[in-house]
């Protein structure tokens, strides 16, 4: 790794630095080369692939949304909490309540100032929350398919009657999940994080914090593993 020296910081050789990594770039970034590849298949009437690289995507949108929102918590909030408190919320808080909660812990407008539920991007967010809770728990499901050509020996849904989530409109059964479908819930990040940015008066897109991570001469630094080892 190359240091970011840009702030003129002299370094020598045996300088130890911390760095910050940042999981939510690199889940994003997997998860666009999956729709990327899932594309690809598609325009090759590949569907299993294209259903395999859109599932993979979804998944790992999902987990990055996880990933920015405690991020956000541990470098804009944590500072304003009292140390119980703020155990309290990212230990038991699902990552749905840490979105919508951020803005008012971040202490930047009145009760009125943070996601409408109501309203999209946030409907459909919560969705793809329900979604990720089927993935991280599935359970068989059982649906009625029709004989489309028993030459082929081929079944389906009878057109048009594809099982889906009511928002999103991805489909709940997992063959027929399609680029578009990642590409939806990719948009669909896209935009809950501009509103998140929004809500925080701007602190989220900064000099693309979001996007960047960070790395700082390690005078004083104390691992958090080395921490809570010594308060066992």
């Amino acid at each position: 790794m190359m240091v970011n020296n840009q702030k003129g910081i002299p370094i020598k050789d045996g300088d130890q630095f911390v760095f910050y990594s940042n999981p939510f770039l690199f889940l994003r970034q997997a998860a666009k080369g999956l729709i990327k590849d899932a594309k690809q298949a598609a325009t090759q009437n590949d569907r299993q692939t294209e259903a395999n690289h859109s599932l993979g995507a979804i998944a790992l949108l999902l987990l990055s949304a996880e990933a920015l929102i405690n991020r956000v918590y541990e470098d804009f909030i944590k500072s304003k909490l009292p140390r119980k408190i703020y155990e309290e919320i990212t230990d038991k808080w699902s990552f749905t309540m840490k979105w919508y909660f951020s803005p008012f812990l971040w202490g930047s407008g009145g009760p009125d100032k943070t996601f409408k539920i109501d309203e999209e991007p946030w409907q459909s967010f919560s969705e793809l929350k329900k979604i990720r809770d089927y993935f991280a728990h599935p359970k068989p499901l059982q649906y009625p398919l029709k004989v489309l050509d028993a030459a082929k020996k081929t079944v389906d849904f009878p057109a048009g009657d594809i099982p889906r989530w009511p928002q999103t409109q991805i489909p709940r059964d997992l063959h027929h999940l399609r680029a578009s479908d990642a590409q939806k819930a990719l948009d669909t990040l896209t935009r809950m994080i501009d509103k998140l940015d929004s809500l925080m008066d701007g602190v989220i897109k900064k000099e693309d914090w979001y996007l960047t991570e960070k790395m700082t001469k390690a005078e004083g630094f104390v691992a958090k593993e080395n921490e809570d080892r010594n308060e066992i």
